[in-house]
């Protein structure tokens, strides 16, 4: 099935000292929310590593568990993350269609070079079988993971990545989520962030130049 948007209804600023992940994610919060051409990343003062990410566990479409940091952060390659629920009727359907074209960009470096996931923000509701039929829907290829697991385990990842509102009201509120993509290569210490909406072309240059 060809994808669709139809499933569903300046210089870098110097960071106060910081407990690692909080310093991470004040990092992540402070990246420009749009960005003019592919970011020019730089690496960060001490590369985030283990202790940045929760390792939470959570199971993809295919009822895989897959530990956030071991299995999907750790290593010589770009991950791509971002966040979505399967019954989101506006921005989840339109960031994973584009999403589709940067995977047939990707070719065979997906899974390889480049790994995406999409994780819900909703998982009382988004099981693997809900997520798999909405991987099948965009023709999700491996090496793009869609997640579920616990709430406050998904919550944890969200804000040790930086992606949420700071009004609590607003943050609660799952239609106003941020449609990012938050991405890096851990072994190299480099991390950034680009709209989902973004040209794909744009996407793909983005995610594509630390591998």
């Amino acid at each position: 099935m060809s994808p669709d948007s139809s499933f569903g209804r300046s210089p870098a600023r110097r960071l106060p000292a910081l407990p690692a992940r909080r310093r991470f994610a004040a990092a992540m919060l402070l990246a420009p929310w749009v960005l003019p051409g592919p970011a020019v990343g730089a690496p960060t003062a001490q590369p985030p590593d283990r202790g940045d990410f929760p390792n939470a566990l959570l199971l993809n479409q295919n009822r895989q568990p897959v530990r956030f940091y071991d299995d999907l952060v750790r290593g010589d390659h770009t991950v791509v993350i971002n966040f979505m629920y399967a019954q989101c009727a506006d921005i989840c359907p339109m960031t994973t269609a584009n999403l589709a074209r940067v995977q047939a960009l990707l070719g065979e470096r997906l899974g390889r070079e480049v790994r995406l996931a999409s994780i819900s923000l909703d998982p009382l509701r988004d099981t693997p079988a809900i997520l798999k039929a909405y991987a099948a829907h965009f023709d999700a290829q491996p090496g793009w993971q869609f997640l579920t697991g616990r709430l406050k385990d998904i919550e944890l990842i969200r804000r040790a990545l930086g992606v949420y509102e700071r009004d609590p009201a607003r943050d609660r509120d799952r239609s106003q989520h941020t449609g990012m993509l938050v991405y890096g290569n851990q072994a190299r210490g480099r991390w950034s962030r680009v709209s989902a909406l973004a040209d794909p072309q744009r996407i793909f240059d983005s995610i594509t130049r630390w591998t």
